[in-house]
């Protein structure tokens, strides 16, 4: 199969293309070069230069495109709707016109945050969405091409892990913290069922296998506060938790209003899939585990 990746040198895209350029020949696109192997081919633009996307996709015919650029500053969209809108909806509406076109594949990497956070257990497909920043709302206006076309495939998710040493990536500035010792505030009132990119990749490589479509949530096989989360990665790598602050989210003045229960039930992708995903705790002992090879790469 030929398949391309948007948003290639990210932290999700980087783990896919260490997972699946291990058996395929992969198309990367992002604004700049990332890992690098025999079966990984580079592009890198702008993607919201519409007409760059259009070659990229008539150059590379993919038969499937794992779309995963994304801006993830939630509070820089909420003061950048036209940018938010272009890469969110507008890259996601092109790419799923040129898949259908092709008779191609499309899989859509969205988010937990579609859902106002008002409901007390996980959220499953069929609950309604109600997004409340600008982040969220244009992820779900991406959502609706990619449910359009026959060969869609949306996976809501948050991802984890500690591979780009960047500061929006939750779990590496957590840790961060906790070796500087350093004082942080986690949100006691905010839960989420985390997976890593490493185990995100390698269920997106079996849906390569065995297509599924439509619309899935894939996260941890439960939930955790962020400050339970921070507690038990403390527990886990060994380090003081003392400086771990308990606080709500309510005492923050974000530009973005957030959701305070993102929390995922995934048991329609587990049952489809026949695939067994890890719990938080297994999350985070894996990430330990495997932290100087993240490293390297």
């Amino acid at each position: 199969m030929r398949i391309g990746i948007t948003g290639a040198s990210g932290m999700l895209g980087t783990a896919l293309l260490s997972q699946i350029s291990k058996s395929q020949e992969v198309f990367a696109t992002s604004r700049n070069v990332g890992i690098q192997n025999k079966n990984i081919n580079w592009d890198c633009f702008d993607l919201t230069n519409f007409k760059f996307l259009e070659r990229w996709l008539d150059k590379i015919k993919p038969n499937l495109v794992i779309h995963c650029a994304a801006i993830v500053n939630v509070d820089f969209c909420e003061e950048n709707l036209d940018l938010t809108t272009a890469l969110h909806v507008k890259t996601t509406e092109l790419i799923a016109k040129y898949m259908t076109h092709n008779n191609g594949r499309l899989i859509y990497i969205s988010t937990d945050s579609v859902f106002d956070g008002n409901k007390k257990n996980s959220y499953k497909e069929t609950d309604t969405v109600n997004p409340l920043n600008i982040y969220a709302k244009t992820k779900l206006q991406g959502e609706k091409y990619v449910q359009s076309i026959n060969n869609g495939l949306v996976l809501r998710t948050s991802i984890i892990g500690l591979r780009q040493n960047r500061s929006n990536s939750l779990a590496e500035w957590i840790l961060q913290k906790l070796v500087q010792d350093s004082s942080l505030n986690l949100f006691h009132d905010v839960y989420f069922s985390p997976i890593s990119v490493q185990e995100l990749s390698v269920i997106i490589d079996k849906i390569i296998q065995k297509p599924i479509y439509g619309l899935y949530h894939c996260g941890s096989n439960d939930s955790i506060s962020k400050y339970e989360f921070g507690k038990k990665m403390s527990e886990i790598f060994q380090l003081s938790d003392s400086k771990i602050n308990k606080v709500s989210i309510d005492s923050l003045n974000f530009k973005a209003k957030r959701p305070k229960n993102m929390s995922l039930n995934i048991s329609k992708i587990k049952s489809d899939l026949i695939h067994d995903i890890s719990d938080v705790q297994t999350t985070i002992k894996f990430l330990k585990n495997n932290y100087g090879k993240f490293n390297e790469t």
